[in-house]
């Protein structure tokens, strides 16, 4: 019980020390609410340097799936008032897939950003993040490395 309670004392000495940087865009948010870890998410576009927490990386993670969900919805609902002869996919449907296709080819290197400072945080290497192109594996160990807590040794990271 008294390392939960330490990490809150050490999540409130953090809150205060970036509130104190000059640039507290160089330190994790700990415990972000969804509007700072997405707003995170893009303003630190193409950072690989330097850390993020697991929150900033789940609250991207999870735009990433309401986004996909929101789009495999639109596309049946575009297919379902279509006339069933029609051909598939429907001139409507292939819209959207493209525009969800820039979105997704868009936010690719953000989000291999995020993971990268996120395994920065967990205390290792943004290499790691290749083991992701492994087929079934390699998305088993990114959860596994995503939930990883952090590391004071991840400090490393960071630009001084």
């Amino acid at each position: 019980m008294t390392s939960q309670s330490d990490d809150y004392d050490q999540d409130a000495v953090d809150a205060a020390e970036i509130a104190a940087s000059r640039h507290p865009s160089d330190k994790p948010i700990y415990r972000a609410t969804p509007q700072e870890g997405i707003k995170r998410f893009f303003t630190k576009y193409a950072v690989f340097h330097g850390r993020a927490s697991r929150s900033e990386f789940w609250w991207a993670a999870v735009l990433a799936i309401v986004v996909f969900l929101v789009v495999g919805i639109a596309v049946e609902m575009v297919n379902a008032i279509t006339d069933p002869s029609d051909p598939r996919p429907t001139p409507a449907s292939t819209v959207i897939g493209i525009v969800y296709l820039v979105y997704a080819v868009a936010t690719l290197v953000p989000s291999v950003a995020v993971f990268v400072r996120r395994l920065h945080d967990a205390n290792l290497s943004g290499w790691w993040v290749l083991l992701v192109i492994v087929p079934f594996f390699g998305v088993v160990i990114g959860v596994i490395f995503a939930v990883l807590p952090r590391q004071s040794y991840g400090k490393r990271f960071d630009r001084v």
